[in-house]
C-alpha cells in the first residue's frame, strides 16, 4: 500500500485527470480540469491521512521506449 494519493493526467481518456488511491487502484471518476482533480485529491488524501502527489505528465511505458530506441 502506498502512502499517497496521486492526481495525474489520464492515459486512456486524453484531456482528463484521474486519481490513484493509496491502495494503487485508479478511481473511476475522471475530471475535466487539473484543478477539479486536485481538489478531490486533497479531500481524499485528507480522508486517508496521507500526502497528495501531483503527476503533471503521464508516465511513459519504458518497455515501448526501449523498443523504439533499439530499432
Amino acid at each position: 500500500m502506498q502512502d499517497k494519493v496521486t492526481c495525474r493526467p489520464c492515459k486512456e481518456q486524453p484531456n482528463t485527470w484521474e486519481i490513484v488511491k493509496p491502495n494503487g487502484k485508479v478511481s473511476s471518476t475522471h475530471y475535466k480540469t487539473k484543478r477539479e482533480c486536485i481538489t478531490a485529491g486533497e479531500e481524499m488524501a485528507n480522508e486517508y491521512a496521507c500526502e497528495l502527489f501531483i503527476e503533471n505528465e503521464p508516465k511513459q511505458n519504458t518497455n515501448n521506449m526501449n523498443k523504439k530506441n533499439n530499432n
